[in-house]
């Protein structure tokens, strides 16, 4: 199986539930991260800009990652089966998937937030 990278848009289509399907999302991306499968990063995209060191209630309007899949479908698929998809977080029919490289990055090197 080769994979190929992606960078995916995929737009919320309900902002009020981000946040509460936000620990099942991340708990989900762990477990495939840590197994090296589909994430390599993301995050979510907000409609305006936050104070620093804000962390609640914080303007979501979708994410925005890198990915690894076999193809476009398969992308398609794996956002599908992300409790964002499940719960009605995200709208995966409008998500825009394009072919990327990454170029050099910088670890974060900090555990997800809960």
């Amino acid at each position: 199986m080769t994979l190929s990278e992606f960078f995916v848009i995929v737009p919320d289509l309900s902002t009020e539930k981000h946040p509460e399907v936000r620990p099942r999302h991340l708990s989900h991306v762990a477990e495939r991260m840590a197994k090296g499968e589909f994430y390599r990063q993301g995050g979510a995209y907000l409609s305006s800009p936050i104070a620093s060191g804000q962390e609640g209630n914080l303007p979501y309007a979708g994410s925005a990652m890198v990915v690894a899949a076999e193809d476009e479908e398969d992308v398609k698929r794996q956002l599908t089966n992300d409790p964002y998809a499940k719960e009605g977080v995200w709208d995966v029919a409008k998500a825009r998937i394009f072919h990327f490289k990454t170029g050099d990055s910088v670890p974060i090197n900090y555990p997800l937030q809960q």
